[in-house]
């Protein structure tokens, strides 16, 4: 995990990688290439030696890359049959990603790519085309700044260390698309991926339950790689607990992290017996009540003014920070989970408008711009990476196509993940298994603590936001 910022021709980007730094602490550096200028920091997970360190070469193409590839080997064998003299750099995703561009075309490689990223490359068959592409759910946030000359970033803050306004100039790159940027100021947008929703009506309960175990494990063990520390979050909820459960298998001595503000929370009850059914340790990591001074830090780290997402933020910051202070690099969430099966309370009404199928695609698809990078931007402040297990594009579809008799029992918290809680029965703890869909800042106590510090939130956040980034 890293970050990015390039300009769609000669810019001196030094104040805007400078801004990024919590984004990659462990390598820096600016180059200008066709026309183009690259800049990167790099929090270094694959092959953490300089060899990896980017901006990155490969032939005629010069990569920058925030994210993780999790089936380089399958990328590796695409590569070698279209160019069989090809010989291997490093050890790390880098030099593949930037391979496949090169040798494959982004046409081919970039629906071949089965991760979570944003790449930003320049190719000197094109000179003075900035590319740029976002991972198929938008896992890794990315935006494009309009001015002149066109900007590319992780974070809105490299745009305003360079002295730009954000608001209506900024756009993110769509999950699952590739653009070109020109120094004229013109984008061209490329669709790669678009999330689908295919019902399988033959699918049972039974069949379901099995199978759905069966992805999660798989989508756990290909976001295993790593060649630093890991380690996962443990809310007390169910998504979590089934992926520590995964991760435990391959990870003995696995250490959880859980939020604690309210310690006769539900939350930390259920964190503590999944993490002793489970084996793993569990840290407890205190939270404060917020003042309305700290909700502004969490709306400024993560760049967005929703209520839930500001809000979620300020535990998760707690919680990176004590991750990082104990050596770790890369943690698990179970972010991702709710969607898929249309958890929340609020689902009905979208349900019955756009139908079981669609809206929870569509539900999947409007996280790219709310959960995911909140994900993604509130633990790289402090330099940690956030791996999504429920997004693997295999459980995904399988998700997706689940009929609604099969996930839920009925339309009570306790009974919308059915077929998840059937997966698992055997595994988690009964009150785990038994538990509905609970709000994070419900199931932590944060709520009181939030109306105390602010009686209007929302009015807030939007004029926050405004401030800060407008």
């Amino acid at each position: 995990m890293c970050g990015i910022i390039a300009a769609a021709g000669p810019l001196d980007l030094t104040a805007a990688v400078t801004a990024l730094h919590h984004r990659g602490p462990d390598a820096a550096a600016v180059v200008q290439e066709d026309g183009v200028t690259l800049g990167h920091t790099r929090l270094a997970i694959q092959d953490p030696g300089a060899r990896s360190d980017q901006p990155y070469r490969d032939g005629p193409v010069t990569l920058v890359y925030n994210g993780e590839l999790f089936n380089a080997n399958d990328v590796v064998d695409l590569v070698e049959v279209a160019d069989p003299t090809r010989a291997w750099s490093t050890t790390g995703d880098t030099e593949v990603v930037a391979a496949a561009l090169n040798v494959l075309g982004p046409e081919q490689a970039l629906p071949a790519l089965d991760g979570m990223y944003g790449l930003v490359w320049t190719d000197a068959r094109r000179p003075g085309v900035l590319h740029v592409a976002r991972d198929r759910h938008g896992e890794i946030p990315l935006h494009v700044h309009r001015g002149a000359p066109l900007l590319v970033a992780s974070e809105l803050k490299a745009f305003r260390a360079l002295g730009r306004r954000c608001g209506k100039a900024v756009v993110d790159v769509e999950p699952g698309e590739w653009w070109e940027l020109t120094p004229a100021g013109s984008i061209r947008r490329h669709v790669y991926h678009r999330l689908t929703a295919a019902p399988a009506p033959e699918l049972t309960r039974e069949t379901a339950a099995p199978a759905l175990r069966r992805a999660l494990a798989r989508s756990v063990y290909r976001r295993l790689v790593a060649d630093v520390p890991v380690c996962a979050l443990l809310s007390g909820g169910i998504d979590s607990a089934a992926i520590v459960h995964e991760l435990a298998r391959h990870r003995p001595g696995l250490t959880c992290y859980t939020a604690r503000l309210d310690p006769r929370s539900t939350d930390l009850r259920c964190a503590r017996e999944t993490a002793d059914r489970l084996g793993v340790t569990l840290v407890e990591v205190p939270v404060k009540p917020p003042t309305a001074d700290d909700l502004t830090h969490a709306l400024a780290v993560i760049e967005q003014p929703y209520k839930a997402q500001v809000e979620i933020t300020w535990p998760c910051l707690a919680l990176a920070a004590a991750i990082h202070a104990d050596g770790f690099k890369v943690t698990y969430s179970g972010e991702g989970s709710d969607e898929l099966w249309a958890s929340y309370g609020f689902a009905y009404r979208g349900i019955a408008e756009h139908g079981w199928y669609g809206y929870r695609r569509d539900l999947i698809a409007a996280q790219a711009v709310r959960n995911f990078p909140r994900v993604n931007k509130a633990f790289m402040a402090h330099s940690v990476e956030g791996r999504l297990p429920f997004l693997d594009p295999d459980l995904v579809r399988l998700a997706l196509s689940m009929p609604m008799d099969v996930v839920r029992d009925a339309d009570t918290p306790a009974g919308r993940k059915a077929v998840l809680q059937a997966a698992y029965a055997d595994a988690l703890p009964a009150s785990v298994i038994r538990r509905g869909k609970v709000a994070f800042q419900d199931g932590l106590g944060l709520k009181p603590a939030i109306t105390h510090a602010l009686p209007t939130p929302m009015r807030y956040y939007r004029a926050e936001h405004s401030r800060l980034y407008g």
